[in-house]
């Protein structure tokens, strides 16, 4: 499957989630040296070829960051409705659940929108949030392909639901820091090959 057919079908999923994305939520990859990305005002309930483009000279925060990675090559970027008030709120995001911890990670934090605040964030976690003054604010889930930045998105907003819904009653309890490093290591080999192959199959 080529790589545009691939980003058009993930925004079709973005698109059929039972909850919004965001005003304008969007997609990049990168493809060897280039980077593909959606354009930022881009329609996912239609998007087609046309409206994906190749970002790699175009100046982008964002897209300097995936380039500079070395193993993620997908990254969305998203304002889901709970992910969306812990951003407004300036509240990051701990790892409550095993999912957040093997997917994302200890935690999803707030940063600046700079490459050194999103690029050192990004280092110990698949997810961050950027400040609400820029642009609104928003979330950043990242992966080895679009598979994982999807999950990872998914992921990230029903965690954001599970802690502000426990905080009426108490709050939960992050899962210890030591525990989630153990358990992001254990999904990123263990799962290595079976999302590789996934890949091939889903990604061309």
């Amino acid at each position: 499957m080529e790589m545009k057919d691939v980003i058009v079908k993930y925004a079709s999923m973005m698109n059929a989630l039972p909850y919004s994305t965001g005003r304008h939520p969007q997609i990049l990859v990168r493809v060897g040296d280039r980077c593909l990305a959606t354009e930022e005002d881009a329609d996912f309930s239609s998007l087609t070829e046309e409206d994906i483009i190749d970002i790699t000279n175009q100046p982008s925060v964002e897209k300097d960051v995936l380039m500079a990675f070395r193993e993620d090559r997908a990254m969305i970027l998203s304002r889901t409705p709970y992910v969306g008030i812990c951003v407004a709120s300036r509240r990051k995001i701990p790892a409550v659940l095993d999912d957040m911890a093997q997917i994302i990670g200890q935690e999803a934090r707030i940063v600046p929108r700079t490459f050194r605040g999103i690029s050192r964030a990004l280092k110990s976690a698949e997810a961050v949030l950027v400040h609400p003054e820029e642009s609104g604010g928003y979330a950043i889930t990242c992966g080895r392909n679009l598979y994982e930045a999807y999950v990872a998105m998914t992921v990230l907003e029903k965690s954001a639901e599970v802690i502000l819904k426990a905080a009426v009653i108490g709050g939960a309890k992050p899962i210890g820091s030591l525990d989630c490093r153990l358990m992001h290591q254990i999904y990123r080999r263990k799962y290595s090959k079976a999302e590789k192959e996934h890949k091939d199959d889903t990604e061309g």
